[in-house]
C-alpha cells in the first residue's frame, strides 16, 4: 500500500498514512505518529475510507465514523 495524504486547510491539520503508520501534523508543526497495528480498521481501510475523517468539535480527536475509530491527539 502506498501513501495516503489528506490536508484540510480549514482545520490546519495534515494526515498522512504510510504502510504501517498514521502521521498527524497539527498547526503547531509537531508530528505525532500512531502505529496502524493499534488501529486495524485503518490499516485495512481503502484510500477513500482513510480520507473520510473529521475533527471533533473540541479539536482534540480525529474521527472516522464509518470505521468506528477515534484518535485523541491533543
Amino acid at each position: 500500500m502506498g501513501i495516503v495524504s489528506s490536508v484540510r486547510k480549514d482545520q490546519e491539520l495534515k494526515i498522512v498514512f504510510n504502510d504501517d503508520t498514521l502521521l498527524i501534523t497539527p498547526d503547531n508543526g509537531k508530528e505525532i505518529a500512531f502505529p496502524l497495528l493499534w488501529y486495524p480498521q485503518l490499516k485495512n481501510a481503502s484510500e477513500e475510507e482513510k480520507k473520510a475523517w473529521f475533527l471533533s468539535v473540541d479539536g482534540k480527536k480525529l474521527i472516522w465514523d464509518k470505521l468506528g475509530v477515534e484518535i485523541i491527539f491533543r
